[in-house]
């Protein structure tokens, strides 16, 4: 069986999803693999199918039609198996596979609107063409069972991983102490919960939100200046790698409160650079982080306050950094690969190996 890669949606600047399936591109280091792309950034030995540019993920809601228009037209005979690491598939595809990061826009459909119809309506029809689903988590696993009744011996965890090459401890001197939240574009990141709970930390430390615009952003404006925060609370818009890491290395703690998530990459970059983790303590928080994350009871006035005090704390950290570098060992880009190889082979054990 020959298999066949989906990354028509994957563009330049890969979001979440897009440094995902960057990761994922090594299966083609394992099978005999041809990729559907508009991007170059494949390797010239991969064999290609060609797709039409302006469809990707990050260009707006035309893409998005004229992915579900072009997508529509593209099937494979019963010996190709397609994946696509991200959850769009081919509509009129039999045999194939797609990676359903998380539910959230289920869970909170007035963030995402056009997503929740999708996944409301579209996601159940493409699953009855799905010969197996993947998943980043446990915890996302067991909410696509519940909430599609999709079985679960058909949905394989294939996990996130990190770069520690990349981001790594380093000296970056920090004369203004401050709390970094990353990623926290939309209500469900839970700024809002930190900025209500400034008495407990505005003495001590700023807050600097990372990636967070349009509406939400002017909401949580309007709080700050509500509450007098303007000169503790800093937004920066999109960051790259280099200037991300940097503000890793250089905050007091990461605060990732998130109502929700499927896997949660930041809290294990921020572990990476040697910086302790708040998080909200929800299950996939409790999977991914295990015992190197300090976790608070959201709402809980109680709990935030111990978990501010544990940061202070030498010993504390340094026991949370140590337990980070265990789970850091397993979400490795080795691993996920060695995840996605045993999946696939699962579904389809006669797919076609790499030929030496």
């Amino acid at each position: 069986m020959n298999l066949i890669a989906n990354y028509s949606m994957i563009g330049r600047n890969p979001t979440g999803l897009g440094a995902y399936a960057n990761t994922c591109l090594g299966i083609s280091e394992i099978f005999d693999c041809t990729f559907i792309t508009s991007e170059s950034k494949i390797a010239s030995s991969a064999k290609i199918i060609k797709s039409p540019s302006g469809i990707e993920i990050g260009n707006g809601k035309l893409a998005a039609l004229k992915r579900q228009i072009w997508s529509r037209k593209i099937r494979f005979s019963e010996d190709h198996l397609v994946y696509s690491p991200t959850h769009h598939g081919l509509p009129r595809q039999t045999d194939q596979i797609i990676t359903i990061h998380d539910l959230i826009s289920l869970r909170f459909p007035e963030q995402h609107v056009a997503q929740y119809f999708y996944f409301k309506y579209g996601v159940p029809r493409l699953l009855q063409r799905c010969a197996a689903v993947f998943t980043v988590s446990e915890a996302t696993r067991q909410d696509i069972f519940e909430a599609y009744h999709y079985p679960l011996s058909k949905i394989y965890v294939v996990p996130n991983s990190v770069d520690v090459d990349r981001f790594r401890p380093g000296n970056v001197e920090t004369l203004d102490p401050y709390l970094l939240m990353v990623g926290a574009r939309y209500p469900h990141k839970n700024v809002e919960e930190v900025i209500s709970f400034h008495e407990l930390w505005k003495d001590r430390y700023r807050l600097v939100v990372t990636s967070c615009s349009g509406s939400h952003r002017k909401h949580l404006t309007r709080q700050i200046e509500r509450l007098g925060l303007e000169s503790k609370v800093t937004f920066t818009d999109y960051l790259d790698e280099n200037d991300l890491i940097d503000l890793y290395r250089g905050c007091s703690a990461l605060v990732y409160p998130s109502k929700w998530e499927g896997f949660g990459i930041p809290p294990l970059e921020a572990l990476a650079c040697g910086r302790p983790v708040i998080a909200s303590d929800i299950p996939a928080h409790r999977e991914v982080l295990s015992e190197s994350g300090i976790f608070v009871e959201l709402g809980q006035e109680t709990s935030w306050r111990r978990a501010l005090s544990a940061i202070q704390n030498a010993d504390i950290v340094a026991s949370k950094i140590e337990a980070g570098a265990n789970r850091l060992a397993y979400y490795t880009k080795r691993n996920a690969l060695d995840a996605l190889e045993r999946a696939l082979l699962s579904v389809a054990p006669s797919l076609e190996r790499r030929s030496s």
